[in-house]
This record gives structure tokens, sequence and C-alpha cells, in this order.
């Protein structure tokens, strides 16, 4: 058989195969999830009484359960992909006691990663994280700036963070094997890296409630999604 005969042979064996999605090819490319999230009311400041190191902490302190900027967007809310497997690690999570909060408030972390505890405050701060059965899961003592400290969290699920030192501090880790993002000071988020499908986006937030969504994500595509707590 001539050499161009044997071309023709491979050209119509190939063929069939052609437009087939190859793993990790541009077929399979991920999507992003965009939105806001707000409330209708907008609520007043509040502030707390410091009646501990007044020195390092000030005479009061703003209670930021309820973080609300002037247009109604939502800081520290959750928006959880059901179903959806993290297809890259998101970044460890860093507790930092810093003037006198827990900073970042809330972030999102994957099953089993190992957060890490540090202080920049002057002052004795403990971090007491309690998992979603009210359970201890670990109680650090941080006396001076500049220590970290190392601790797993094995178990999905809302863990509380509380400082023994200072009742108003608060925090929050949630703890999930689906991809999961975090509203910012403007109540926005976005969700990139998101297996094409359709999902279940569930909200979550320390003090406001809401109601989940239904999203199609596209190859390559930006769904945007808002939600309106109360």
């Amino acid at each position: 058989m001539s050499w161009p005969s044997w071309s023709l042979i491979a050209l119509a064996v190939a063929l069939p195969f052609a437009g087939i999605p190859v793993e990790g090819g541009a077929e399979q490319a991920g999507g992003t999830i965009r939105g806001l999230v707000t409330v209708d009311d907008i609520p007043d400041p509040v502030m707390v009484a410091v009646d501990a190191d007044q020195a390092v902490c000030g005479t009061e302190v703003e209670d930021r359960s309820t973080l609300v900027d002037p247009s109604g967007g939502v800081a520290y809310a959750v928006i959880v992909v059901k179903d959806a497997a993290w297809q890259t690690d998101p970044p460890l999570p860093e507790v930092s006691n810093r003037d006198c909060y827990f900073e970042p408030r809330v972030q999102v972390a994957k099953t089993g990663t190992v957060v890490t505890v540090t202080s920049e405050d002057e002052s004795l701060h403990t971090t007491h994280a309690y998992d979603d059965r009210a359970r201890t899961m670990f109680n650090i003592a941080i006396p001076i700036p500049g220590m970290e400290i190392q601790r797993p969290v094995r178990r999905p699920g809302v863990v509380r963070l509380e400082c023994d030192s200072h009742g108003w501090m608060r925090g929050w880790l949630y703890v999930t094997d689906d991809i999961a993002g975090v509203t910012g000071l403007d109540g926005r988020f976005e969700i990139s890296d998101v297996p094409p499908g359709t999902y279940q986006l569930e909200i979550w937030h320390e003090r406001y409630g809401g109601t989940s969504q239904t999203v199609t994500v596209t190859a390559g595509g930006q769904e945007e999604v808002d939600f309106t707590l109360r």
C-alpha cells in the first residue's frame, strides 16, 4: 500500500474522535460565580464598652457582627457551592488577634487543613474554638505578640472563635469540602474555578438569614447571583 493510502486510513481513524473533550483541556475549564449580598435595612453601628485592657483596646469597640456598608452590602457572608469539590486548595486560614479583634472575622477552610493563630497585640488573648456542637476544638493562649501556633480543623462545620479575656471578640471558620467564598466589605463575592454544572448556592451569616439559589455554571462562563438577607 502506498504512503498516501496509509495517510487516508490514519485520518479516517482520527476523525471520529475529533471534538471529544480531553481531560484537563479547555473543555474542562471551570466557570465563575459572582454576586452581591445586601440587606434592605442598614443597621446603625453598635458600640461595646471595654472593661479590660483599655490601654490596648480603647474604651469601646464596634460590634462587627452585622457589618454593612452605606449601600447595604453585607460583609463576611459565606457562599457555598454545594456538592462542588475544591479544584484547588483554598489559602490556609490564618487568624490574627489584632486591635482586639479576630482578623479576618470570617474565612473559609477546607476540611482537614491547618489554621495558624497569632497575635499583634500587647495583651493576653486566647483563641478558643468551638465546633458546631459547642464542643471545644482548641483553646490557645497567646500572651505576647509574634507567637504562631497551628492547629488542625478535621471536621466540616461552622467553627466559632472567642477570646476568653475579651468577651466581644468573635470570629468564624466555615470548614467545608465544597467550594466556598466570603463577601468583602462591600458585600461582593467572586468564586472561580467551579466545574460546569448546576448547583445549589447556600449562604451563611452569623446574624442574618438567606435563601439558597440554583445556578448553572458553564465552562469559562461568569454567572451573576445576588442575595438579600434578613
